[in-house]
């Protein structure tokens, strides 16, 4: 199956058609606040990611013979919930998968309710086939998406990511072919801004490294979430390379989680109190801006310092840059 580099949700409910495109303004990787601010945030919006999962997810539903409006629901779904900020703003205060049932409640039958939690909690058990193949998309895609943004995106290097990471990850970082890829996705998007044509370039990319991988582990025609060895490179992955690598240059450095969190999330659930849940599961980024600053809880000096600094590496680490 060839990669769907968008997939668009238009055979959805109504409901849960608007709620997919409130995450064009929610964080995926990079936050995309404030509105109007630099246009290369969205390329890294949930909308997109869950876009590669949705994509990743239909390839193996028709691998396994699955249900196709089955597994592009419960893809959409499985992130539906989500604040403002994601895990940045989420931290303390949220757990998206403890709420999704509250959200979707009597708006699904109660069999897809079950199977859309179950994606949430990372519950396999409670997974039928067409449920693990979307949670088996969602862990895969963020193994990829995470990486090829920090080197395409945030323009670190890949020498300075370790080798047994990318080794397990299948990334040829030292063929000539794929290093001209990534430069290209690079030009695309910080030095041309075409956000269009990088979403598509890269999600092609996620999708074709996600793939090989899962190739290449023999866990594409097998259950992977049943394999022990699955689980341990995830946890290796999650543990040992993206928590201590990419998460504190991207989530502090580049997003300013920590302040973030203190000037504006904070202040936005101490003042919205038992309504925050309410609020923020139907606010985009922008919102929370407008909000914040329309009730003085924050000056504009102060949103305008808590944008993402894209170009961090190259401002203040260059010598770890790729381009």
């Amino acid at each position: 199956m060839s990669n769907a580099s968008t997939v668009a949700p238009n055979i959805l409910p109504a409901w849960l058609t608007d709620a997919a495109k409130r995450l064009r303004g929610i964080t995926g990787f990079v936050t995309v606040h404030p509105n109007g601010g630099d246009p290369r945030t969205h390329a890294f919006s949930r909308y997109e990611h869950v876009t590669r999962v949705t994509s990743l997810a239909l390839s193996l539903s028709e691998d396994r013979g699955l249900s196709r409006d089955e597994t592009l629901l419960l893809s959409w779904l499985h992130d539906i919930n989500r604040w403002p900020f994601a895990h940045n703003a989420e931290r303390g205060n949220f757990e998206h998968a403890d709420h999704i049932e509250r959200f979707i409640a009597d708006r699904l039958p109660g069999p897809t309710v079950e199977q859309a939690v179950g994606v949430a909690r990372k519950e396999v058990s409670r997974l039928d086939r067409t449920g693990r193949a979307v949670l088996l998309a969602d862990i895969a895609t963020g193994f990829f998406e995470d990486t090829l943004f920090t080197i395409t995106g945030l323009n670190l290097s890949p020498s300075e990511l370790p080798s047994d990471a990318l080794e397990l990850l299948r990334l040829p970082v030292g063929d000539f072919s794929f290093l001209e890829e990534l430069e290209h996705l690079y030009t695309l998007l910080n030095l041309d801004k075409d956000v269009p044509r990088y979403t598509r370039d890269f999600n092609s990319l996620v999708f074709r490294s996600t793939r090989k991988f899962l190739v290449d582990h023999g866990f594409l025609d097998t259950d992977p979430l049943e394999n022990a060895r699955f689980w341990e490179i995830q946890s290796a992955l999650r543990a040992d390379y993206m928590e201590q690598k990419i998460f504190p240059l991207n989530n502090e450095k580049v997003c300013h989680g920590g302040a973030l969190r203190q000037a504006l999330v904070n202040v936005v659930v101490s003042r919205l109190g038992v309504e925050a849940d309410t609020f923020l599961t139907r606010w985009t980024e922008a919102d929370v801006v407008s909000y914040v600053l329309r009730e003085g809880l924050a000056s504009e000096e102060t949103v305008a310092a808590l944008a993402p600094t894209l170009d961090y590496v190259e401002r203040f680490e260059p010598e770890r840059r790729f381009m």
